[in-house]
């Protein structure tokens, strides 16, 4: 049985230009199921109609509303999304295991952890954490040194969605919805339909703002397409790897800001004391969760684990506990079926650890029994203290240290390019950790389980979420102390 679903959505003064071009349709199969989305096959006219109308309701409708306007339909579409009835929230949870390859289970966990990051309190919290004074956004506010000030945020914002982690362009779309920006979001080929979903609710709820969002899908690099979205557009913010951000940056004209969020790595890091008795379990368990959430294709998965040794398991022992608790996620969240390519990088790099292995004790190959389900790998020493890149879709290093600075070599090749730091501490070791973990270029460092799923007002690659978009308008203390010269009603 094959099931179809027509997929995009665009303010509701479009749909008959919608209607008069042909669709075509992405299929996937997976988990024994067909899927068929349907989508508008884009022109470069139906972009610059759809352009037009995006920018005239910015401008008569959501630069009207006040944050906390904006905050509250956001907060009514995450509250339905967290009821399993919800009809949107039960076509995900069918739609999107067949979709991505991912277990449906882990899916259906992921959906309601993550969206709960998106409640009124934790979105109040998001602005606050990147305005000290958060009604910038709606109207000039005093400032301190004297004068006023007032944030404008872009009037239209163009999103190139990655589609590695299902509901992930929710961050995107979440901050241009706050900053009153229309949305024109070109979805991922891997996972079109959450975006489209999600639009569909905040249309549900307030049909205005609804105009306002547009989620479409066309290939990407589509020079037409891109050329006149991008010359649309006040600010571009892209997802994915080197080739895509590189490719979209040559597009972007000098005039547009361009926010690029390219591949990063993440690695964790365990002192000796997380190894003491039932507490290295308990370890191996939370590390085997970061590193099998989505098959590590977020860039906050851990690549390797650095283990120190001196506890009362050795970090070889906490490397064979680790695969135990990786064959316990395998069979509670079976891995997605991977392609060729994917397959092919795995077998590949076991082998050649499996030879070096013969004649190096000091190197270990632990790995699913049947197939490349999961693959752990326990190296004592690295040439050069090369960092060991995974090849992904569950597959880690263990290194030992003797101790956390030890680190800081491996972490030279890498600076500038970590994104977390999963880490397992006592109170003892807690800031001498974080501080050398900042030095080196870290942008998140959170606890050990928890890498999969960063708090609100985290600044992503290190920067603001919201406060790199917009532009601020100063009112000097000047003229508010010269008006009076020209009061009228001055004696």
């Amino acid at each position: 049985m094959t099931i179809n679903y027509t997929c995009y959505h665009v303010p509701s003064s479009c749909e008959n230009d919608i209607a008069s071009v042909p669709f075509q349709k992405l299929t996937f199969e997976n988990h024994g199921k067909k899927i068929e989305l349907s989508v508008p096959q884009i022109t470069p006219v139906l972009i610059e109609s759809v352009m037009d109308k995006l920018k005239q309701q910015q401008m008569d409708y959501l630069s009207t509303l006040r944050t906390n306007d904006l905050i509250d339909v956001f907060d009514q579409a995450i509250e339905r999304w967290l009821d399993p009835e919800y009809e949107f929230r039960k076509l995900a949870e069918e739609l999107l295991p067949v979709i991505t390859g991912y277990d449906r289970e882990m899916i259906r966990l992921f959906l309601s952890r993550y969206l709960r990051q998106f409640r009124k309190i934790k979105l109040q919290r998001m602005i606050d954490e990147d305005f000290p004074n958060p009604l910038v956004l709606d109207e000039f506010r005093p400032k301190k040194s004297g004068g006023m000030y007032r944030a404008y945020g872009p009037g239209v914002i163009t999103h190139i969605f990655s589609g590695n982690v299902p509901a992930l362009p929710l961050w995107s779309l979440a901050a241009g919805i706050l900053l009153k920006s229309a949305t024109l979001g070109k979805v991922s080929s891997s996972e079109p339909l959450f975006p489209v979903l999600f639009a569909k609710t905040i249309a549900d709820i307030d049909p205005k703002l609804g105009d306002s969002l547009a989620i479409l899908w066309w290939k990407g690099g589509n020079q037409s397409l891109e050329e006149v979205s991008f010359k649309s557009t006040d600010a571009v913010i892209a997802y994915g790897g080197k080739e895509t951000i590189d490719t979209v940056r040559k597009k972007v004209p000098a005039q547009t800001s361009f926010h690029a969020h390219g591949h990063k790595v993440s690695f964790g890091l365990l002192t000796k004391e997380c190894l003491q008795t039932t507490k290295a379990w308990q370890a191996a368990k939370l590390a085997a969760s970061d590193a099998s959430w989505f098959d590590q294709q977020g860039c906050l998965s851990p690549h390797v684990f650095f283990v120190e040794r001196g506890g009362a398991y050795s970090p070889r022992d906490f490397a064979q506990m680790l695969a135990n608790e990786m064959n316990n996620f395998q069979e509670t969240h079976p891995r997605a079926k991977l392609t060729d390519e994917e397959h092919q990088a795995i077998t590949k790099l076991r082998t050649t650890i499996e030879f070096e292995s013969f004649e190096n004790s000091n190197l270990t190959l632990l790995k699913s029994e049947n197939g490349t389900d999961w693959t752990v790998v326990y190296r004592e020493w690295i040439e050069n203290k090369q960092f060991p890149f995974s090849p992904l879709n569950r597959f880690v290093t263990v290194v030992p240290i003797d101790n956390v600075y030890e680190v800081k070599d491996y972490l030279r090749q890498i600076k500038g390019f970590v994104q977390t730091v999963g880490v397992g501490c006592t109170p003892q070791s807690y800031f001498s950790i974080v501080h050398l973990l900042g030095e080196y270029g870290v942008n998140r460092i959170c606890a050990l389980g928890s890498m999969p799923q960063p708090e609100p007002g985290w600044h992503h690659d290190g920067r603001f979420h919201l406060a790199d978009l917009v532009r601020f308008c100063d009112v000097e203390f000047t003229l508010e102390e010269q008006m009076d010269l020209f009061d009228v009603f001055r004696d």
